[in-house]
């Protein structure tokens, strides 16, 4: 069983998200024809930061992703987990796209009685099924080598938790190899594209920054698969990441965090077809890069 240092629980104290710094792109800056992302939708994401939960010396990833999302002219604001806490509805209530980051946190399986469900806790799952559901175009990013792992694996039976968010939402069908064939993921190890893949259009080196290991493999029940986990020796492995839709959501789990993806260009790229796809129409494909991407047409 995989387990880490037991967990100091931080308060959660109220506290709104925080804006960040990044100023949205002019219509001036768009070539002729092209349409800037709509007024009333900025800011399109938010960033949740949840790296400290059930490990006792958490890593930091998310200002990674704050450079991204940067990079790519795209505004957003910041939601500190440790400062914040759990946020509700209400919360998100006012974004298009939720990228969540669990860094080397939650470590423990989903039936751990004291660390289970603590990567997303069952209320953050009501709370995003509820917000995935209720409006049209919505995203979510999950990037995390453990989220599946600490929100349905049953170390015990050695089996998949049913769960509502993770069975339909996410589409995640969990291998049993990872309670008995772990995976121990270096720097010489890549992911690849599977045949079905949108995301992932290459190989990607891996630069594994993470303390910790043994990262989650997967597979889909419903939706598809993205990248294969690929070792030294080219051997392909479960998924890394697998992507679903719904007929008014979209759905991305990282198990590869983005942050273990070597080259800040590629991570940069990979982001932004994430970003275009949550975005575009159902009738409006737009392959561009996050500034050009026109209204979305659900």
């Amino acid at each position: 069983m995989r387990t880490v240092s037991t967990l100091i629980l931080a308060a959660f104290l109220a506290a709104a998200a925080r804006p960040c710094a990044v100023e949205k792109p002019s219509e001036a800056s768009y070539a002729p024809g092209e349409t800037a992302p709509p007024p009333d939708s900025s800011p399109y994401v938010l960033l949740v930061a949840d790296e400290e939960d059930g490990v006792d010396f958490p890593q930091h990833f998310y200002t990674g992703y704050e450079t991204l999302l940067t990079a790519l002219d795209v505004e957003y604001n910041l939601w500190d987990h440790s400062e914040s806490g759990e946020p509700d509805a209400d919360d998100l209530a006012p974004y298009d796209v939720v990228i969540w980051v669990t860094g080397n946190s939650c470590g423990r399986p989903a039936s751990d009685p004291v660390y289970g469900h603590s990567a997303l806790s069952l209320a953050e799952e009501q709370t995003l099924r509820q917000w995935l559901a209720t409006a049209g175009g919505r995203g979510l990013m999950l990037s995390g080598m453990w989220i599946a792992w600490n929100g349905i694996a049953d170390a015990d039976s050695e089996d998949q938790m049913p769960s509502t968010f993770f069975d339909w939402f996410v589409g995640l069908d969990y291998p049993g190899d990872n309670f008995t064939d772990w995976i121990d993921v270096d720097d010489d190890w890549s992911i690849e594209p599977t045949q079905s893949a949108r995301l992932i259009t290459e190989p990607y080196d891996i630069d594994w920054l993470s303390t910790e290991n043994f990262p989650d493999q997967l597979e889909s029940a419903v939706g598809w698969t993205e990248a294969h986990w690929t070792d030294p020796d080219g051997v392909h492995h479960h998924k890394a990441v697998i992507a679903n839709e719904g007929y008014n959501w979209r759905t991305v789990l990282f198990a590869c965090p983005l942050e273990a993806v070597s080259s800040e260009t590629d991570r940069r790229d990979i982001l932004d077809r994430v970003l275009v796809w949550f975005m575009e129409g159902e009738e409006n494909v737009v392959n561009s890069t996050w500034g050009e991407i026109k209204a979305r047409e659900w």
